[in-house]
C-alpha cells in the first residue's frame, strides 16, 4: 500500500516562473523545463510576444509586466502570490552599447531598474514565497537535483571582471552577481538552493540586431541550445557561479589576476572611457 508522500510524489508537477522568459535564453529555458515535465508561466514586456507564445505553446502560462515600473511589477508578484512554485529564473536584461553609443538618461534608467532593481524587487518576493511554501509543506517532498527549490538568475561574463571604469550593464551584473550570493547564504539554512549564471555570448535575436543581425564575430559565441544545457547542468551540480563557456572563464580569470594598475588601462584605453 502506498504511503500519502508515495501519492503526492505521483502526481507532483513542479512549477518554474521565468521572469523573461518570452524570448531568446528564457523561452529556450522555459520550452526545456516544459520538455521536461515541469508547469511553466513565463513574463514579459511585449504583448506581441506573449501572444505568440499564447498561439504556439498554450500550456505555457504568460503575463505581461513592464519591470521598469515597480508599482507594475509588485501587481504582479501580488497574483503569483497563492501560486506555488519550486523555482525562479531571472532571465530579463537590458543592454545598450557605451562603446558606440552614449547613454541617454532613458538608457541609464533602463538597464538599472531590468538589471538591478527589478531583479531585487523580484529575488526578495520570491525567496520570501519559497520560505514560505517550505514551512506550509514541512517538506513532504525531498527534491534533490533537478527538482530541488531554487533560484536561479541570469548574469553575464561582463560582471566577473572587477575594474571601475566597467559599463553601467557590467556593473549592474557584478551587483546582481553579489547579490545572488547572498541570497545564497542566507537561504542555505532553508535548503532553498541559489545560482547564478554568467555566460559569454548567445547567439540570440536581441544579439544578432544588436549587430546589424548577425553575431557569429562575437569571440566564443554559442547556440541557446548549448547554453542551455551548461545552465541545466550549473543548476544540477549546485554551482554558486556559473561561469561558461570554458575558454572566456579562462580569459576573465587571468584578466582578475593582473595588477589592477594595468587591468584598469588595458581596459580603460578598450572602452574609450573618460576620466
Amino acid at each position: 500500500m502506498k504511503t500519502l508522500v508515495e501519492d503526492i510524489a505521483e502526481t507532483y508537477t513542479p512549477h518554474v516562473i521565468i521572469v523573461g522568459g518570452t524570448s531568446g535564453l528564457g523561452l529556450a529555458l522555459a520550452l526545456h523545463h516544459q520538455m521536461l515535465g515541469w508547469q511553466v508561466s513565463v513574463v514579459g514586456s511585449s504583448a506581441a510576444k506573449i501572444a505568440d507564445i499564447n498561439s504556439q505553446h498554450p500550456a505555457i502560462v504568460t503575463y505581461v509586466c513592464d519591470l521598469t515600473d515597480p508599482s507594475q511589477t509588485q501587481t504582479l508578484l501580488d497574483s503569483l502570490s497563492d501560486i506555488s512554485f519550486q523555482r525562479l529564473i531571472y532571465s530579463a536584461g537590458s543592454y545598450t552599447n557605451e562603446r558606440i553609443h552614449h547613454l541617454n538618461q532613458a538608457d541609464s534608467d533602463q538597464m538599472l531598474a531590468i538589471n538591478l532593481q527589478a531583479f531585487e524587487q523580484v529575488f526578495r518576493w520570491a525567496s520570501s514565497q519559497l520560505k514560505q511554501q517550505l514551512k506550509q509543506s514541512h517538506q513532504a517532498l525531498d527534491l534533490t537535483g533537478s527538482d530541488r527549490t531554487s533560484l536561479i538568475c541570469i548574469a553575464s561574463i561582463a560582471g566577473t571582471i572587477d575594474y571601475p571604469y566597467a559599463s553601467l550593464y557590467a556593473k549592474s551584473k557584478r551587483a546582481m552577481i553579489t547579490t545572488a550570493s547572498a541570497y545564497r547564504a542566507a537561504l542555505v539554512s532553508y535548503d532553498i538552493q541559489v545560482n547564478c549564471i554568467a555566460s559569454g555570448y548567445i547567439d540570440t535575436q536581441a544579439l544578432r540586431d544588436l549587430n546589424d543581425g548577425d553575431a557569429r564575430h562575437k569571440p566564443f559565441i554559442m547556440g541557446k541550445q548549448t547554453a542551455v544545457h551548461h545552465i541545466m547542468q550549473a543548476i544540477d551540480d549546485d554551482v554558486e557561479l556559473a561561469i561558461f563557456p570554458r575558454s572566456m572563464r579562462y580569459i576573465t580569470s587571468a584578466l582578475n589576476h593582473l595588477p589592477k594598475l594595468v587591468l584598469n588601462w588595458i581596459l580603460r584605453s578598450k572602452l574609450d572611457k573618460a576620466k
